[in-house]
């Protein structure tokens, strides 16, 4: 029977470790809870002497592993002396962790290619973000098993023939907490007068509709629409664009006597301070490229951890739910529509069953649940400790 507790584990992360956390750094820090001897593999950094292993602040079983490439320019190699560098390269890493991994999580593609070459017991691709390439990651060929976060990556993954489990994005524990202890209680709450609307995340990223949103915010006044996230140039954490469009946007939101916007914010002071909004929203538009599909966003369960009502573009992994009050068209046309609906909604007071059916599945979804389901995933592979 395979369990993750006491196992060395290396995660492969695209993101390095910082005070800004997503799923990578997540699943580090709970499986550091559940003993395990976690090596996080930063990426590919040119400003390293080597190869370096850190501590990290956070737990004493997690540590920082930081490499500089020992070549550059694969597309100028042959492929099997581009093949025989990657390998030296995982050689290397191994020799500095001076143990072999029981467990790779790779969330990084087109990286080390073959996770064989770890020796891991087993090896896991997760697919946390959309593939930058048309052609599949060759690391899901040696994965063991392949996971995704929403539907569409799951099609993608699928013409490996092999088999893909979804699992979804998860929360993190401090939301995960909020949505328990609201559970315990019956959320009946007097209809408010004044309505807050929030939305959390970066407001320089690609995929904003920034149109719809602007036409939203002007068509009601007398909302408040509140911003929680990176806008400014220098406060930019998972990147993001700087054009005229984006300037122009966040020009707008300034300048907006309804708007305010609070910056970033750490995950504790976030939670407390969203949970004065009545509701939230998200709006992207689909298909910009395919790094951008609308099919999931981690910050839905963020915002149904509160058992707020959420206002939606079409998010495909949550079609035929009642979670989210949501187009069901990729195009954006009526979004504003159904934002006045909700509103209408929020203003008279919902349904006590859809508050209590948002908060149920963010709790469903904390981070040490989704390593229990892998934990079932493997066994099912005949993995074992």
């Amino acid at each position: 029977m395979f369990q993750f507790k006491d196992k060395t584990v290396f995660i492969i992360s695209p993101e390095r470790w910082g005070a800004m956390k997503v799923s990578k750094h997540h699943y580090a820090l709970q499986l550091a809870a559940m003993n395990c001897n976690v090596f996080f593999i930063q990426p590919p950094d040119l400003n390293v002497s080597g190869i370096t292993v850190s501590s990290c602040n956070e737990s004493q079983n997690i540590r920082l592993l930081s490499y500089k490439p020992i070549f550059r320019g694969r597309r100028f190699l042959p492929h099997f002396i581009f093949s025989f560098l990657l390998k030296w390269q995982v050689k290397n890493i191994l020799k500095k962790t001076i143990t072999k991994p029981d467990v790779i999580f790779c969330f990084q593609g087109y990286l080390f290619e073959n996770l064989q070459w770890f020796g891991a017991g087993i090896t896991i691709f997760f697919a946390a973000d959309q593939f930058y390439y048309r052609h599949l990651p060759p690391e899901v060929v040696s994965a063991d098993l392949l996971l995704s976060v929403s539907n569409t990556i799951t099609e993608k993954l699928k013409s490996s023939g092999k088999n893909v489990y979804e699992l979804g994005h998860g929360l993190q524990p401090i939301f995960v907490r909020n949505a328990e202890e609201l559970l315990k209680t019956n959320n009946e709450e007097e209809p408010p007068k004044n309505i807050i609307v929030g939305y959390t995340g970066n407001l320089r990223m690609q995929a904003l509709d920034r149109q719809t949103m602007r036409d939203v915010i002007n068509a009601n006044l007398e909302v408040t629409f509140i911003f929680w996230g990176s806008y400014k140039l220098n406060d930019l954490n998972l990147g993001g664009v700087h054009d005229d469009e984006s300037d122009t946007f966040i020009r707008f939101l300034e300048e907006k006597e309804n708007v305010q916007l609070r910056g970033v914010v750490d995950s504790s002071n976030l939670l407390q301070e969203i949970k004065i909004c009545n509701m939230f929203w998200i709006c992207w538009k689909i298909g910009i490229n395919s790094l951008w599909d609308g099919s999931n966003s981690h910050k839905i369960l963020e915002y149904m951890a509160t058992g707020k009502p959420v206002v939606a573009h079409c998010v495909s992994s949550y079609k035929n739910t009642d979670l989210l009050y949501m187009l069901q068209h990729k195009e954006n046309t009526g979004y504003e529509q159904l934002f006045a609906n909700t509103l209408q909604v929020v203003r008279h007071g919902e349904p006590q069953y859809l508050i209590r059916q948002r908060l149920y599945a963010a709790a469903q979804n904390s981070y040490s649940s989704k390593l229990k389901t892998i934990e079932l995933i493997a066994q099912q592979h005949g993995k074992e400790n």
